[in-house]
C-alpha cells in the first residue's frame, strides 16, 4: 500500500469518532434558575460520634425520627458494617460537618447502597462523604422534594488511592451509581462530588424537575447523566477524567420518558478514562473520550458549555438503533429530536480517537467508522444521521381507562401533559401497551419530518478548526445490521454542511422544584413513659390489643401474643389465631418458620374478619388478603438442628418480625417491627427486644425438610450449613420489601390468594386454608372461582394442571412461583425496582419486561459482564442465574434477606433457563416472547471481525498519524478497497456472518 493511502487509514482510525452525546438549545438562553435556600432544621439531638454504635444510634434515630427532625453525624469517619436506610419518612434531615470532615466508609458493608432512601419526601441530605460501598452511593426512590447538598461519593481504587492521587485507577468490581436519585420529583443537587464510579457518577433517571449544578464528577465512566428524565437542569458543573463527561439517555421499557432537558454553562474536558463500566450496562458503550453523548433523547438544549481535548468527539448525537435496532418495546422512539446546540466553545476534541474492542460493542466500532465517513478527519460535534420515517400505524396510543392521550382524562392525575406540543405521546407505566409504534405526529401530510421542531439545530458554536477535524459531521449512518445496506453508508461519505441545521428552537422550560419542603406536622411519637405504662398494662394471659394499636413495646412479650411469652413456636393466643402455611416462601438463609395471623376482635365475643381479594378482582398482582384494622402477622424465624430420623435436638431462635395494621393520623398503615430474641446461659430463649437497627447473628441447621414429600432421588431432602452473618432486618428495611406504590406501608407480602390455597399442615395435607378461615367466618367474599393457586418450588407436579414431574412446564410453574414470592415484592411496576423495567409476578406473559432478553438498567457490576436478563438455553449467560448464584453484596439478589446461596432453588432455575424455558416455548411460542432478540448490533463484527487484516497494520501506528488535508477520492478508494468482497459475501441475509466469514479471507497486513 502506498504511503499516502497508509496515511488515509492511519489518520481514519486516529481520529475515530464516536458514539457520543449532544443535543442544543435556542440562541436565546432561559434566565438562572431561582436559588433555592435550605430549609431551617430543628436538631434533636447532639450529633452522632463515630463509635462502634453509630450505625444502630443512627438507624435508630431515623426511625425515630418525625418531620422536620435532623439526625446529625459528628466529624469523623464512621466505619459503617451495613447501610442507612430513611424509608417512608417525611421531611427529615441527615447532616455531617462538611464532606470533608464526615466520612462514612462501607468497604466492609453487607449491603449494597450506603444510603438507601425510599418515599422519604422533603428529604435533605447534606454535609458528608459516602465512600467504598459495594453497590451504589447513595440512592433516593420515589420521593419528591429533596435536597442533596455537600455530599461526595468515592470509591479509592484497588491500592487504596483516592481521585487525588495522580496513580489513581478506577475500578469495575465496586459501586455503580455515585449520586442516583430515581423515579423521583423536584430534586435538587448542589456542590457534590462523585469519583470512581463504574457506571454515573452523578445521575438522575425517570425522574421529572432536577437541578444538578456546581457539582464536580471525576473517573467515572459518566460523570454526569440524565436518564429518562424530564426538565431538568445541568448547570455550573464540571466534568473531567471521565470516560464520557454529560449523558443524556433515553432508553426503552423504562416507566416514562424524557425530554425538556437543558445543559448549560458547564465544562467537559479530558474525558478520558478507558471504559471501566462492566460489560452489559448501557453505559459501558461509551466511548473513551466523549465529552457530551446523546442517545435517543428529545427537545434538549446545549449551550454556553466548554467542551476540550476530549479524546474522541466532543458531542454525538446518535438514535438508539445503532444499539439494538430489534428493541421491541412499541412506545419507544429511537430517535433523537428537536435537539439545539448553539453558542458552545470545542477545542483540542478527536486527536485520540478510541480504536475498536469487539467486548465493547457498537460504540467502540463506531469512532472508527464515523472517521472513515469524515475523510480521515475527526469532528467536534457528531450526527449520526438517524431519522424517522412514516410508518403504516394509525392506533392512537390509549391510557389505561383506554382513553386517546390526546384526549382528557378527568379520572387521571398524571404530572407530565398527556402529549408535548409536537404532538408527541408521552407514555406513562399504566398506559395501554400499543400493537404498533405510532409515530405520525411527526410528520406532514405529504410524509415529510416536520422540522425543526424535530430536527437538529445549530448555530454559533466555536471550533478550533484543527486541520485533523471538522465542526460538524452529519454520518448519514442509520442502519445497525449488516447487510449491503450498511455497506454502501459506510462508503459513502458523510457531510460536514451544518446549513441544513441553521435554525432556532423555542427556549426550554426551566424545572420547578418547589423548594424548600414544606413541613406539615405528623402524630408525634408517645412519650416514653406513656409507651412503658400502656405496655406494661396488658392482661395476664391475653393480647394486650391497646399496645398494638399505638405503642412499639420494647419487648415482643409485652404484646401478649404468644402462649408461652418466651417461646412463640409454641403458637398463639386469643380467639382469631391462625398459624399458616404458604406454597411458595422467602428464602432467609435456611431458616424455620413459624407464621401466625391474629385476627383483631369486633367486641361481639368474634373477630373483624379479612376480606378476600385477589388478582382477578382487583387487576393488581401484589394484593393479598384485605386485613381489617388491628391485625397483626407475626413471623418466627429459627435454625433447627435434627438428628437421622428428624426429631428435634436444638432449635435457635433468633427473631420475630410482626406486621400491625393500625389506624394514624394520616390513614391506615401496616407498621413492621423487628424483635430479636436473647438467649440464656443455657441457649433457650429469655425475652426478645425491639431491634430498631437490625442486627447480625452466627447461625447453622441441620434438619429434614418439613414437607417429608420433598425428595431428591426418593430421599427426604436435608438441609445443613452455616452462615456466619444472618442479618434480622432493621426497622426501616421492612418498606424495602413490604412497601410499594399501591400499599399500605409494610403491607403482608406472602398472605396471597393463590399463596395460601394449599393444605393447613406441613404436607400440604388437610383442610385447605382459605376454606378454613371462610368456615370460621375470619373471611369473607371468597367467589366461587379464584385465581389458580401458585406452584410448590421443592415439589414436582404441584403447579396448575400437574404436569408431569420435572417436565419444562413443570419446572416453569415451580421456578415463577419461586420468583414471585422472592423477587416480585420489588420486581412489580409500583416496587422498590421498578425503575428496572423487570417485572417477576407468575402471571404475566414471559416477555422482555420479564426478562427475556432484556438488557440491564442500574445493575452495576450486578450485570456479571452479561448482557441480557434472561437468555433462552444459556443459564451462563444470563443476569438472573449470575445474580442468584451470588451471595455478594452489590451483586446477590435479592439483596437483603439472606446471606447464603439457596442451593436447590439455583439449580431449579439453571435448569428453567436451559431447558424448561425451551421446552415451554417449543409447546407455545406465544407464551415466551422476545427469545429472538439476545442480539446487539452487527457493526462490531463489520469492523473487528470481518476485516481484521486491514486494520491490524495500522492500529499499532495509529498514535504516529500527523495532520494534512486529505483527498475524498482517496477515501473513497480506501472504502472500496476494505469493503471489496462485502457485498457478495452478504447476498443472502440469511447467511450473511456465516458467508462473510467465510469468503472474506485475511489479507497480510497493509505495508
Amino acid at each position: 500500500m502506498s504511503n499516502c493511502l497508509r496515511h488515509v487509514l492511519v489518520s481514519s482510525l486516529l481520529v475515530s469518532i464516536s458514539l457520543v452525546s449532544a443535543c442544543g438549545g435556542s440562541s436565546s438562553s432561559p434566565a438562572s434558575a431561582t436559588v433555592v435556600t435550605p430549609p431551617q432544621s430543628r436538631d434533636q439531638a447532639p450529633c452522632i460520634e463515630p463509635d462502634a454504635n453509630a450505625r444502630d444510634k443512627i438507624l435508630s434515630q431515623l426511625f425515630q425520627a418525625r418531620a422536620g427532625d435532623t439526625v446529625s453525624l459528628c466529624e469523623g469517619r464512621f466505619e459503617m458494617p451495613t447501610g442507612l436506610l430513611v424509608n417512608s419518612k417525611r421531611g427529615i434531615t441527615l447532616k455531617g460537618a462538611g464532606k470533608d470532615k464526615t466520612i462514612l466508609n462501607f468497604a466492609n458493608s453487607d449491603s449494597a447502597e450506603g444510603i438507601n432512601a425510599t418515599m422519604a419526601d422533603g428529604l435533605v441530605l447534606e454535609g458528608f462523604t459516602i465512600e467504598d460501598t459495594p453497590g451504589n452511593g447513595i440512592r433516593v426512590f420515589r420521593s419528591e422534594f429533596i435536597t442533596i447538598r455537600d455530599v461526595r461519593t468515592r470509591w479509592h481504587d484497588a491500592a487504596g488511592r483516592d481521585e487525588n492521587d495522580p496513580a489513581y485507577t478506577p475500578r469495575s468490581d465496586v459501586g455503580a451509581y455515585g449520586l442516583y436519585p430515581v423515579e423521583t420529583r423536584h430534586v435538587l443537587m448542589e456542590d457534590c462530588e462523585s469519583h470512581g464510579a463504574s457506571d454515573a457518577g452523578i445521575y438522575v433517571g425517570q425522574s421529572s424537575d432536577v437541578i444538578v449544578r456546581n457539582c464536580l464528577a471525576t473517573y467515572n465512566v459518566a460523570g454526569f447523566e440524565f436518564e429518562n428524565t424530564y426538565r431538568a437542569l445541568f448547570e455550573d458543573n464540571v466534568a473531567t477524567k471521565n470516560t464520557g463527561g454529560f449523558l443524556i439517555f433515553d432508553l426503552p421499557n423504562l416507566r416514562q420518558f424524557g425530554e425538556k432537558n437543558v445543559v448549560r454553562r458547564n465544562k467537559a474536558f479530558n474525558n478520558n478514562t478507558e471504559n471501566f463500566a462492566p460489560l452489559g450496562n448501557i453505559v459501558g458503550l461509551t466511548p473513551r473520550g466523549t465529552g457530551m453523548l446523546v442517545l435517543a433523547s428529545d427537545q434538549l438544549e446545549i449551550y454556553d458549555n466548554d467542551i476540550e481535548n476530549n479524546d474522541t468527539v466532543g458531542i454525538a448525537v446518535v438514535n438508539y438503533g445503532l444499539v439494538d435496532r430489534n428493541e421491541p418495546d412499541l412506545r419507544y422512539d429511537y430517535f433523537p429530536e428537536g435537539v439545539e446546540i448553539h453558542n458552545n466553545r470545542f477545542s483540542g476534541n478527536g486527536n485520540n480517537p478510541q480504536l475498536p474492542n469487539a467486548n465493547r460493542g457498537v460504540a467502540s466500532a463506531l469512532p472508527l467508522l464515523l472517521r472513515l465517513k469524515n475523510q480521515g478527519r475527526g469532528a467536534d460535534i457528531v450526527w449520526d444521521g438517524g431519522e424517522d420515517m412514516p410508518n403504516d400505524c394509525t392506533e392512537y396510543p390509549t391510557d389505561k381507562d383506554g382513553i386517546r392521550l390526546d384526549q382528557p382524562n378527568p379520572n387521571e392525575d398524571r404530572y407530565e401533559a398527556r402529549i408535548d406540543e409536537r404532538g408527541r405521546p408521552n407514555y406513562d407505566r399504566p398506559d395501554m401497551k400499543p400493537n404498533c409504534k405510532f409515530n405520525a405526529w411527526k410528520f406532514d401530510q405529504a410524509g415529510a419530518l416536520k422540522k425543526p421542531e424535530n430536527g437538529l439545530c445549530l448555530s454559533n458554536n466555536q471550533h478550533d478548526f484543527n486541520p485533523l477535524n471538522t465542526p460538524f459531521l452529519n454520518a448519514g449512518l442509520n442502519r445497525s445490521d449488516l447487510g449491503p445496506e450498511l455497506v454502501q453508508q459506510i462508503v459513502v461519505p458523510g457531510s460536514s454542511s451544518t446549513v441544513p441545521h441553521n435554525c432556532d428552537l423555542p427556549d426550554r422550560p426551566l424545572p420547578v422544584l418547589d423548594l424548600p419542603y414544606k413541613i406539615v406536622a405528623e402524630e408525634q411519637a408517645p412519650a416514653a413513659a406513656e409507651v412503658a405504662r400502656v405496655c406494661g398494662a396488658g392482661p395476664v394471659g391475653q393480647v394486650n390489643w391497646a399496645a398494638l394499636a399505638k405503642y412499639d413495646c420494647p419487648e415482643l412479650s409485652q404484646y401478649g401474643l404468644f402462649k408461652v411469652a418466651n417461646d412463640p413456636t409454641q403458637g398463639g393466643q386469643g380467639m382469631g389465631v391462625m398459624p399458616y402455611e404458604l406454597n411458595s416462601t422467602l428464602f432467609s438463609d435456611y431458616s424455620s418458620k413459624y407464621r401466625v395471623i391474629f385476627l383483631p376482635p369486633n367486641g361481639q365475643g368474634s373477630v373483624k374478619p379479612a376480606v378476600y381479594q385477589d388478582q382477578l378482582s382487583t387487576g393488581s398482582v401484589t394484593e393479598g388478603l384485605k386485613f381489617p384494622v388491628g391485625t397483626v402477622i407475626a413471623k418466627t424465624f429459627t435454625f433447627r438442628t435434627e438428628d437421622a430420623q428428624g426429631a428435634l435436638l436444638r432449635e435457635h431462635i433468633v427473631e420475630t418480625r410482626l406486621l400491625i395494621k393500625r389506624n394514624t393520623a394520616a390513614g391506615e398503615t401496616w407498621v413492621g417491627l423487628p424483635y430479636i430474641w436473647q438467649q440464656g446461659a443455657d441457649g433457650k430463649p429469655t425475652s426478645a427486644k425491639l431491634s430498631l437497627a437490625g442486627g447480625n447473628v452466627a447461625v447453622q441447621w441441620d434438619y429434614l425438610d418439613a414437607n417429608p414429600n420433598v425428595k431428591i432421588n426418593g430421599e427426604r431432602v436435608r438441609y445443613t450449613g452455616s452462615a456466619p452473618s444472618y442479618a434480622p432486618p432493621a426497622a426501616l428495611n421492612c418498606i424495602t420489601c413490604h412497601g410499594g406504590d399501591d400499599r399500605l406501608g409494610t403491607a403482608p407480602i406472602g398472605p396471597k390468594a393463590r399463596n395460601l390455597d394449599r393444605g393447613i399442615n406441613k404436607d400440604r395435607s388437610g383442610e385447605n386454608q382459605l376454606a378454613f378461615m371462610a368456615r370460621k367466618g375470619w373471611l369473607t367474599g371468597m367467589p366461587a372461582e379464584r385465581e389458580p393457586a401458585v406452584a410448590v418450588m421443592e415439589i414436582p407436579s404441584s403447579g396448575a394442571g400437574m404436569p408431569m414431574p420435572n417436565s419444562p412446564r413443570d419446572v416453569h410453574q415451580r421456578v415463577r412461583a419461586y420468583l414471585e414470592v422472592n423477587c416480585m415484592h420489588c420486581h412489580n411496576p409500583n416496587g422498590g425496582a421498578s425503575n428496572s423495567g423487570l417485572s417477576l409476578d407468575s402471571l404475566r406473559t414471559v416477555d422482555v419486561r420479564y426478562g427475556i432478553c432484556k438488557k440491564p438498567v442500574a445493575a452495576g457490576r450486578g450485570s456479571g459482564n452479561l448482557k441480557h436478563d434472561i437468555v433462552l438455553s444459556r443459564p451462563g449467560s444470563s443476569i438472573l442465574n449470575f445474580r442468584v448464584s451470588s451471595s455478594e453484596a452489590g451483586i446477590r439478589m435479592p439483596p437483603i434477606a439472606r446471606s447464603v446461596m439457596h442451593k436447590e432453588a439455583v439449580a431449579l432455575i439453571n435448569e428453567w433457563v436451559a431447558t424448561g424455558l425451551p421446552g415451554v416455548n417449543s409447546e407455545n411460542d406465544d407464551e415466551i416472547q422476545n427469545e429472538g432478540n439476545c442480539t446487539d448490533s452487527e457493526l462490531p463484527l463489520l469492523l473487528t471481525e470481518l476485516l481484521p487484516a486491514e486494520l491490524t497494520g495500522v492500529l499499532e501506528e495509529i498514535q504516529s498519524a500527523s495532520g494534512g488535508a486529505i483527498s475524498p477520492a482517496i477515501v473513497t478508494d480506501l472504502l472500496a478497497s476494505i469493503t471489496q468482497g462485502v457485498n457478495q459475501a452478504l447476498s443472502s441475509p440469511t447467511q450473511r456472518s456465516e458467508a462473510a466469514r467465510a469468503r472474506l479471507s485475511p489479507r497480510p497486513p497493509l505495508r
